[in-house]
């Protein structure tokens, strides 16, 4: 592990860093004084992308909340004064009222009065004043919302039920201004920008705030979306949750002839190649750095929005990604190192970590995380031994510090290193290369961590090389440590590993066969599980290598589509795999 002197000075220069940041943002657009101000109606119709699903409509309205990964039924009371506690995302996810668009897709009369006497009640209980709906993320995303389902919940609704609603939209929209657009966590600096942006627009009465709103937002996503399109918080799912809210915003000022500034649009045209970048030939996300949805069906909703097609590249080195993808197969490899401390609550140490998928159905993945998971599964997910990477020792290669100083400073863990990954991607007649490499063991143990990639031209040879190499030296360096790179399966892969204990037969849902074999260490097949997309964790597989750094210098390993699903045989004959890389 890093020394404590290390971890130390990495704090302060972090700490150092914010103090920094904080004197920068004091010089941004400032949202001017809401005091005169006040929402009187509804303004430029401002409708979301992502309908809701009308499906959840009936159980919502039988008082069955499904949020978060929670559920809650109702008996006879509130659905904000439940007994029982509560995990904080079940609340976030209630005050955020994205669940009122599943009523709107229900579109019925019923539905509708259902939904405002579910507002009025949350007004009259002044549940506004909890500490779950003051946050800003939920804050913000509750102003979108309501401004999103505003027609919804007003056609044919009594006057003094749209006096509070306006009345709590001006409350809302003043406190959003004080304390969110200010916000220490840049993610949530940006979504009350674009939230400031839809109250401003979307009602009456705050017209004269609308310019200073547009040169905020354009300011945040000037500093917070890279050169190549990627987010500061290098989790695909913020990208695409900032997108969904853009990219119709972006439609309905251009609707209505209103000037866009171009720092607006120069993000948006950078994010959406970057998402293509992100997806995976399935169309959905890869899982790197807390994406807990993979989120196919609303990836497709914006991408279908995109009017330039912009091409996505191999290499984001900015964001810290490298992709390639021939035939059916597509590889996505992180070759960045854990994002700033508070910039993404669930980031991961999972450097030179990737995933493969084959057209509809991923091979390799990462653990990834669930939403509303606790703190325990948080942890674990972050671990190195959760993504599809080399771990030694059983080390992770960053040092995770969580307790009441980085909450307080950073409102999330902090993930310190010293180390830097970098990587660069060729393309040749027969494939592409990934080359990469970081530095994160190299203070431990004195080694440093070398992966290459390589996926033939049809899609379906994907073959790799991790080679740990000696660093400067290490005085209390273990010496000769254990290293062992996993391979997480995803659950629908079924793995059956050969009586020899050579290679590890690999079979698809679509009946499709893959074939895995290695040279350098032991083979064996354990358990594991999957996040993303689910209630709970789903069991699953993974392939494991194991041996000692040093003997030998490198490991082999490859997977190879089979031209027709096969049942492994006692004994696979030439199982090793033959890498077209250069052995220097």
């Amino acid at each position: 592990m890093n020394s404590a002197s290390t971890v130390l000075t990495g704090l302060a220069s972090l700490s150092s860093k914010q103090l920094v940041n904080r004197l920068v943002r004091a010089t941004s657009p400032q949202i001017p004084s809401l005091t005169m101000a006040r929402c009187t109606g509804l303004g430029l119709p401002l409708a979301a992308i992502i309908k809701g699903d009308a499906s959840r409509a009936p159980g919502l309205y039988r008082g069955i909340f499904e949020l978060a990964g929670c559920r809650a039924v109702l008996a006879g009371t509130s659905i904000f004064e439940l007994p029982d506690a509560r995990p904080a995302a079940f609340d976030d996810a209630l005050n955020g009222f994205g669940w009122l668009h599943d009523l709107h897709a229900g579109n019925t009369q019923l539905y509708r009065i259902f939904a405002r006497g579910i507002v009025a009640e949350w007004l009259e209980l002044k549940v506004y004043k909890s500490t779950s709906a003051r946050r800003p993320q939920t804050l913000a995303t509750r102003l979108i919302n309501w401004i999103q389902c505003a027609p919804f919940l007003l056609q044919g609704a009594s006057r003094s039920f749209e006096a509070s609603f306006m009345n709590s939209l001006t409350r809302q929209t003043r406190l959003l201004a004080r304390r969110g657009v200010n916000h220490f966590i840049p993610t949530n600096r940006l979504m009350s920008a674009i939230a400031m942006v839809y109250a401003t627009f979307g009602t009456t009465g705050l017209e004269s705030l609308q310019k200073t709103a547009l040169c905020r937002l354009s300011h945040e996503l000037d500093q917070q979306i890279l050169a190549d399109g990627g987010h500061v918080s290098r989790n695909g799912q913020t990208l695409l949750d900032l997108l969904v809210l853009l990219v119709p915003l972006r439609e309905a000022l251009n609707k209505a002839l209103i000037e866009i500034p171009g720092p607006f649009n120069a993000a948006i045209e950078r994010m959406l190649p970057m998402l293509r970048f992100l997806s995976h030939n399935d169309g959905g996300l890869a899982v790197f750095n807390g994406v807990s949805r993979t989120s196919a069906g609303r990836i497709k909703a914006v991408l279908e929005r995109d009017q330039i097609h912009g091409r996505p590249l191999t290499i984001a080195p900015l964001t810290g990604y490298c992709r390639i993808a021939h035939g059916r197969a597509s590889i996505i490899m992180d070759t960045g190192m854990p994002p700033a401390p508070g910039r993404n609550a669930n980031a991961t140490c999972s450097p030179l970590a990737f995933e493969l998928c084959d057209g509809p159905h991923r091979i390799v993945v990462n653990c990834g995380s669930r939403q509303g998971a606790d703190a325990q599964w948080q942890a674990a997910s972050r671990r190195t031994s959760a993504h599809s990477t080399l771990t030694l020792g059983e080390i992770d290669t960053s040092t995770v510090i969580d307790n009441f100083f980085t909450s307080r400073l950073f409102d999330t863990p902090a993930l310190i290193t010293d180390g830097h990954a970098d990587a660069e991607v060729r393309s040749e007649d027969h494939g592409s290369i990934i080359s990469a490499r970081h530095t994160a063991y190299a203070r431990t143990f004195g080694l440093v961590h070398e992966r290459q990639l390589f996926l033939d031209s049809n899609g379906a040879d994907l073959r790799g090389e991790d080679r740990l190499l000696p660093d400067a030296p290490v005085a209390d360096a273990e010496l000769d440590p254990a290293f062992a790179i996993r391979f997480h399966l995803h659950p629908s892969v079924k793995a059956t590993l050969s009586r020899d204990g050579a290679c590890v037969m690999l079979l698809l849902p679509n009946k499709v066969g893959w074939r895995f074999s290695a040279r350098g260490g032991r083979l064996s097949l354990e358990t594991s599980i999957y996040l993303p997309d689910s209630k709970s964790a789903r069991p699953t597989q993974q392939i494991v290598i194991s041996g000692v750094a040093g003997r030998p210098d490198r490991v082999l390993w490859a997977f190879k589509r089979m031209k027709t699903a096969a049942k492994p045989r006692p004994q696979e004959a030439l199982c090793e795999p033959e890498l077209p890389l250069n052995a220097g």
